[in-house]
């Protein structure tokens, strides 16, 4: 199972953002997270086959209806989300 880190900027908070990444994870499959960051960033922490995480990727870069997307910094690797007790995609208050 492959993992991705998404460091999402633009105007990414304040525009239920992360509802729009929760359902668009949980629509593919998706186990992870999704967080505002204190910087105005939204991260997005994602496991699943790396088909699966591209869709997210690219369905994440063309944002919800209100929403902005400027950039997406991607990370890549291969850490486990067993041990970290995730078992569905959730949004981190």
């Amino acid at each position: 199972m492959n993992h991705v880190q998404l460091i999402v900027s633009g105007r990414v908070q304040m525009v239920r953002f992360r509802v729009f990444v929760l359902k668009v994870a949980r629509g593919l499959g998706i186990v992870g997270t999704v967080e505002n960051l204190p910087d105005g960033t939204v991260r997005i922490e994602a496991w699943g086959d790396k088909t699966t995480l591209q869709a997210l990727i690219q369905k994440v870069s063309k944002g919800s209806r209100l929403s902005r997307v400027d950039n997406i910094a991607e990370v890549w690797d291969n850490r486990e989300y067993i041990s970290l007790g995730i078992d569905e995609f959730r949004i981190i208050h």
